[in-house]
């Protein structure tokens, strides 16, 4: 029988760091995300067109919620995404 792992709480550091730095927390995440799309690539999990598909909705899905509330952070995280695919697309091709 597989035993559960234990989670532990951040550490109030960690917590103070992530609520007083959100654009590190962004490009952590931004660069996060790019590593495993090319890990997943890599080990032929999904393809090159899946993951420009993956991209593709999601900035679709982006310049939907910016578009029903004005979000502009929405809007500019879509255009993240279309640069992100237009780089993953140039470097495949």
């Amino acid at each position: 029988m597989a035993t559960k792992k234990s989670r532990t709480r951040p550490s109030s550091d960690l917590l103070k760091l992530l609520a007083t730095r959100p654009r590190a927390v962004a490009l952590a995440a931004l660069h996060v995300s790019e590593s495993v799309l090319l890990e997943l690539e890599a080990s032929e999990l999904l393809s090159a067109r899946q993951i420009r598909g993956l991209l593709k909705d999601a900035s679709n899905t982006l310049r939907n919620a910016a578009g029903q509330v004005d979000n502009r952070s929405s809007f500019i995280a879509a255009e993240i995404v279309d640069s992100m695919q237009e780089t993953f697309t140039r470097n495949k091709s």
